[in-house]
């Protein structure tokens, strides 16, 4: 991408769950505004957090109608009620409206190959009818390979990766996690794959601590908190045992309700730790919270493991495990080349102990996977735009038969 050239770039990501999704839309966007000034961004989000971070110049967003999980991790509605199928058609027009009315040169589409249920199918189709740039971005682990593979070996999924996606960015490195050696979907399309390393917003060094402080500091965190309560009473469990050297701050997540949030604070209170633990709910720049801090206590999300291995500090993951085993593989392999400690439903007395010996031990010294994956998206988008732009685009079959 030139500075000559005014660049649209649309970025699509379902967010049915959590925060990862939309933070590393935002992330990349912002990457690329501060490489092009004269590009435009545009961010078609389900999340409802989609307007509570700071948007950089030249970006916007666009709300879909939000969905949820339930306990068995299917889709539902999470405000409109009725059936998942009604939101889903509404979603999907709204998608193709906004490819149409943006007209993007590059589209780049999060995690879910062809959108949630399907929703974004007819937007790749025109796409990749008009010869836009079409990237499929994918975080460094989706979940078991015998989950990926049922839900690729259907005639979307394996079209898109065949025919509409011109090239897979894989937000990771080879030496945590190779999705390409994990899934064999992938296999056939290794000359489309190139890993980017991961994801992580720039540190705002504005926004440390101004005045150090004599007792040592953990942050607890749970990402977006919608599953993320039974690790904070957990947390708080282990304060409860005898009293700490250390403060906390504990961050529930924006997606979680404010009456569980009250009564979080109204048992550290009734504890008598007011003065030692502080309850956020929402922090938009968590990275340079991690920088005033000397531990962490969280899930094993993309988004916040990127940004601890940022950090460099003692980490101590509390791994996901239903409905996806996502985060208990990408814990384990963290704490296979000595990243991260690994728990997976410890006692509170055990989470204690950890939190003692990752106080003691300090940041770690270990060499990182790569974190500078935002800069190399934007390199990687500039040569591959050069080169589709080099291919006749002309000579590709139509598409719209294919699927449908």
């Amino acid at each position: 991408m030139t500075s000559e050239e005014h660049t649209r770039i649309l970025l699509y990501s379902h967010d049915s769950w959590g925060l990862g999704h939309l933070r590393r839309s935002l992330a990349i966007a912002g990457a690329i505004q501060r490489k092009n000034s004269q590009a435009a961004t545009l961010i078609v989000t389900g999340s409802p957090c989609a307007t509570q971070f700071e948007l950089s110049e030249g970006c916007d967003v666009m709300k879909l109608p939000a969905v949820s999980k339930d306990a068995d991790g299917n889709y539902v509605p999470r405000k409109l009620g009725g059936h998942v199928s009604n939101a889903v058609q509404l979603r999907s027009r709204l998608i193709s409206e906004a490819y149409r009315s943006f007209r993007p040169h590059i589209v780049i589409v999060d995690h879910q190959l062809t959108g949630l249920l399907n929703e974004a199918l007819d937007m790749l189709q025109m796409a990749r009818q008009d010869g836009c740039l079409l990237i499929y971005g994918m975080r460094d682990v989706l979940d078991e390979p015998k989950v990926v593979e049922a839900a690729w070996n259907q005639p979307e999924q394996q079209w898109a990766l065949r025919e509409a996606y011109d090239r897979i960015f894989i937000y990771g490195d080879p030496m945590v996690f190779d999705p390409s050696e994990a899934y064999a979907s992938l296999r056939p399309y290794r000359s489309k794959i190139e890993f980017t390393g991961y994801i992580v917003a720039p540190i705002d060094l504005d926004d440390r601590m101004p005045v150090p402080s004599l007792r040592r500091r953990v942050m607890v965190t749970t990402g977006g908190g919608e599953d993320g309560g039974r690790h904070i009473n957990k947390y708080i469990d282990a304060l409860e045992l005898a009293a700490v050297p250390w403060d906390s701050h504990i961050v529930t997540g924006p997606l979680v309700s404010d009456p569980w949030v009250r009564d979080i604070k109204r048992r550290v209170y009734g504890l008598g730790l007011a003065e030692q633990v502080r309850v956020s709910q929402f922090m938009p720049n968590i990275p340079s919270k991690l920088q005033q801090s000397d531990a962490v206590v969280s899930m094993a999300g993309y988004n916040t493991c990127s940004e601890i291995m940022q950090s460099g500090l003692p980490s101590i993951l509390l791994p996901r495990q239903v409905p996806r085993r996502e985060q208990l593989i990408r814990a384990k392999r963290l704490e296979q080349l000595g990243l991260a400690d690994c728990l997976v439903d410890p006692s509170a007395e055990v989470l204690r102990e950890r939190i003692m010996a990752a106080l003691e031990q300090g940041r770690r010294p270990s060499v990182y996977p790569s974190l500078d994956g935002v800069d190399k998206i934007c390199e990687m988008l500039k040569r591959a735009r050069v080169e589709t732009d080099n291919t006749m685009r002309g000579e590709r079959p139509a598409l719209r038969s294919v699927v449908r």
